[in-house]
């Protein structure tokens, strides 16, 4: 499969506006984030922008008057975690599966450069579009490999804002297929 700009296109531009999306529903897969093993975010998916922070905080009154929680924060905390059973010596770890109320994460380190996580509706069976989900990363990491893995000094604002539409026309497609097959 190979991903170029005029492949990429999604009728669903509205997914891109906050004020046109609608929120009541938490979608299967809400978002992800792509991230080196050091733990430096190198680009986020999105259902909408702003939808992990959104469905992260909805009914929350704790988050009421606070700051923005900074998601890039979150690619360290995961590294720390994966190195830590490193130290422990558990071996074959493919991931770590976190769940709530509001939200479910499941952290991808099956990868060899890049870990993954995704943020999920908490009452998703995974297991459904599991492989899906890792063929469709193996691809865009394979596709792109030189430019995520010197994403520190390479991506532009306009490559970058090419791969958040990339990847979010995939997370559409992938939650039409999650609800297609349930």
């Amino acid at each position: 499969m190979v991903i170029t700009k005029t492949s990429v296109y999604c009728a669903e531009d509205f997914y891109l506006s906050n004020e046109n999306s609608e929120r009541d529903k938490i979608p299967p897969v809400i978002g992800c984030l792509i991230s080196d093993k050091d733990g430096k975010s190198i680009i986020a998916f999105e259902v909408f922008k702003g939808a992990i922070q959104f469905f992260m905080k909805r009914n929350k009154a704790s988050f009421q008057g606070k700051k923005d929680f900074q998601i890039d924060l979150i690619p360290m905390y995961v590294s720390a975690i994966e190195l830590l059973s490193q130290e422990l010596n558990i071996q074959g770890l493919p991931g770590i599966e976190i769940n709530g109320d509001n939200l479910k994460l499941r952290i991808l380190f099956t990868f060899e450069r890049f870990t993954v996580t995704l943020f999920l509706n908490p009452k998703i069976d995974l297991s459904t579009i599991e492989d899906l989900i890792h063929t469709y990363l193996s691809n865009l990491f394979e596709e792109f490999e030189y430019e995520l893995n010197n994403a520190k000094h390479m991506i532009s604002n306009e490559f970058n804002t090419f791969l958040e539409r990339v990847g979010l026309c995939w997370l559409l497609d992938l939650n039409d297929e999650y609800l297609r097959l349930t």
